[in-house]
C-alpha cells in the first residue's frame, strides 16, 4: 500500500512488537490507518510512529492504558509532562533496565526542540564474509549480551590470526521487534575465510541495495534512525526487506556517547516510485 507501512515494518520503526500492536488495535489505543479487507493485514501511516513511541514510553512508565487513552485524547502537554515527571522519580531507581525510557523522558521534560531529521541515502552494501554468533535476549539485557558476544567473536578471530575487514555489525532477524526476545546476529566482517568455531558461524552476506542513515549519539536513541528509514521508504513507495543491520563506525572504545556513530542500513525492495 503506497505511503503506508505493513505491521512488521511499523513494528521495527516504532519498537513495539507485532503482538503488542495487535493488542493495541483491539483495545482501540492505536488503530491502523488501513486494514486490508481481503487479507486482514494491518497498515500504518509513518505519522503514527511518534504516537506509537509515546505510547511505548508511557507503558514503560507503567501508566495504565485508560490513562494513556485519556492523555492521547486530551492532547494536553502540561498534563502529560506532569505525569512523566512523577514517574521519572520511580524510573531513576531502575536506570539499568529503563535507560532508553529515561532518555526519551528527559527530552519531553526539558521541552527541547526536535532534532534535525537524519539524512537518508541509498547505497549498495557490498558482499562480505562475516564471523558471527546469533543470540536471543531481552532489550534490557542486550547491551551486556551484545558486548559478551562481540568479545567471543573477536577472540576467535584473534586466535586464528584473522583480520577485520570493517566495523562490528549487528543484524536483526525475524518479523517485527519483540523487546522480550530480540533476535540479533553479532559479528565482524573478515578478510579471507576464517574457520567456524563452537557457537560461531562463517557466512557470506550477499550484496544488497539498502536505505541508510548514520545515527549520532547513544544507542538508546537509535530508534530515531529506524523511524526515518521507514518513513522514507513509505514516502517513495518502496518496501523494506528482512535483516536491517547496524555498523558501529565509532563506538565506546573511541568516543564518549555523544560522538558514537552507527550506520543503520535496511535492505530496500524498490517499488514503482511516486
Amino acid at each position: 500500500m503506497r505511503g503506508l507501512l505493513p505491521i512488521g515494518q511499523f513494528s521495527q520503526a516504532s519498537r513495539l512488537s507485532v503482538r503488542t500492536l495487535r493488542r493495541y488495535d483491539a483495545d482501540g489505543l492505536l488503530v491502523p490507518a488501513l486494514v486490508d479487507p481481503v487479507t486482514n493485514r494491518r497498515y500504518y501511516s509513518p505519522a503514527q510512529v511518534d504516537e506509537a513511541r509515546l505510547i511505548r514510553l508511557l507503558r514503560d512508565l507503567e501508566v495504565p492504558l485508560d490513562e494513556i487513552r485519556r492523555l492521547l485524547a486530551e492532547r494536553d502537554p502540561a498534563l502529560t509532562r506532569q505525569r512523566l515527571a512523577a514517574h521519572r522519580r520511580h524510573l531513576a531507581e531502575q536506570v539499568a533496565r529503563q535507560r532508553a525510557v529515561l532518555a526519551d523522558l528527559d527530552d519531553l521534560l526539558t521541552a527541547v526542540d526536535p532534532v534535525t531529521a537524519p539524512e537518508v541515502t541509498t547505497r549498495t552494501l557490498t558482499e562480505q564474509t562475516v564471523l558471527s554468533t546469533r543470540l536471543r535476549t531481552s532489550l534490557a539485557a542486550l547491551p551486556a549480551e551484545f558486548g559478551a558476544a562481540l568479545g567471543r567473536v573477536e577472540r576467535a578471530l584473534h586466535q586464528q590470526a584473522g583480520r577485520r575487514a570493517g566495523p562490528p555489525l549487528a543484524i536483526y532477524h525475524g518479523e517485527g521487534f519483540d523487546p522480550d526476545a530480540v533476535d540479533v546476529e553479532v559479528g565482524v566482517p573478515v578478510a579471507g575465510r576464517p574457520r567456524a568455531a563452537p557457537g560461531l558461524d562463517v557466512r557470506l552476506l550477499p550484496a544488497v541495495e539498502a536505505v541508510t542513515t548514520v545515527h549520532v549519539g547513544p544507542y538508546e536513541r537509535i530508534g530515531d534512525a529506524y523511524a526515518a528509514l521507514a518513513a522514507w521508504a513509505a514516502e517513495y513507495g518502496h518496501a523494506l526487506g528482512a535483516g536491517p543491520r547496524e555498523a558501529y563506525l565509532v563506538g565506546p572504545d573511541r568516543s564518549p556517547p555523544d560522538g558514537w556513530r552507527t550506520e543503520v542500513a535496511w535492505p530496500l525492495i524498490r517499488g514503482s516510485g511516486r
